[in-house]
């Protein structure tokens, strides 16, 4: 099973027989819970997360513990963070926590080091995945520097509106705000004014979008 997964990294025809053998005998599949904090600064430098079912949050840490969510990782997605030992120039803490329940490829740091100094292309695939990183990261800080409480809150809905190919939003108010790294008192009272114009609709744990261009209209 694990070799099925394995053969969509883009390194993978790339590796010599006794490198698949070295990858397919590291990997093993690991199971968290939603909640479950799967890597922080505290932890041991764990390895690649190739994601095969559930949401995971990657967040920035600031000095004061405060938490920015730089990016959701869903099913088909990886992660390079949770092994940033290996890579002097990541200087921020980041934690990976899993929103829902998932199951997920671990790809164990010790290996892929190993990889990683005898096949070029393993390397470079991992540089790509740190530049598609900090890409997302200077997004996040884009966000906080040039969009409106109210236009980071319908960037959320739409998104995540495409991401669960639904216009009823499972979330809460306070996962919104942890989300977008804003107060849940602040985000309460955004909801509650786009509620009042009829483009969206609270319910205990979901929220529905009723008119979705009006929140494109928001963010234009």
């Amino acid at each position: 099973m694990e070799e099925k997964v394995l053969e969509f990294l883009p390194f993978w025809s790339n590796l010599s027989i006794n490198q698949k053998e070295k990858l397919i005998q590291g990997s093993r599949k690991v199971s968290y819970k939603a909640g479950d904090l799967i890597y922080s600064p505290a932890k041991d430098c764990l390895g690649m997360l190739f994601v095969q079912e559930g949401v995971l949050h990657t967040y920035l840490m600031s000095e004061d513990d405060r938490r920015v969510n730089i990016f959701r990782l869903r099913d088909g997605d990886v992660s390079i963070l949770s092994m940033s030992c290996i890579f002097p120039t990541i200087t921020f803490d980041v934690e990976i926590e899993a929103e829902t329940d998932c199951q997920v490829l671990l790809l164990p740091t010790s290996v892929l080091a190993s990889l990683r100094k005898e096949n070029i292309y393993v390397e470079n695939y991992m540089y790509k995945i740190i530049t598609e990183t900090f890409s997302s990261a200077i997004e996040v800080m884009k966000q906080f520097m040039f969009l409106t409480l109210e236009q980071r809150v319908a960037t959320f809905l739409i998104d995540e509106s495409v991401a669960q190919k639904t216009l009823e939003i499972k979330t809460t108010q306070e996962k919104l705000a942890n989300t977008i790294g804003s107060a849940r008192e602040a985000v309460a009272r955004v909801l509650k004014q786009l509620a009042a114009k009829g483009i969206i609709k609270i319910h205990r744990g979901c929220i529905s979008i009723e008119k979705k261009c009006e929140l494109y209209h928001i963010i234009q």
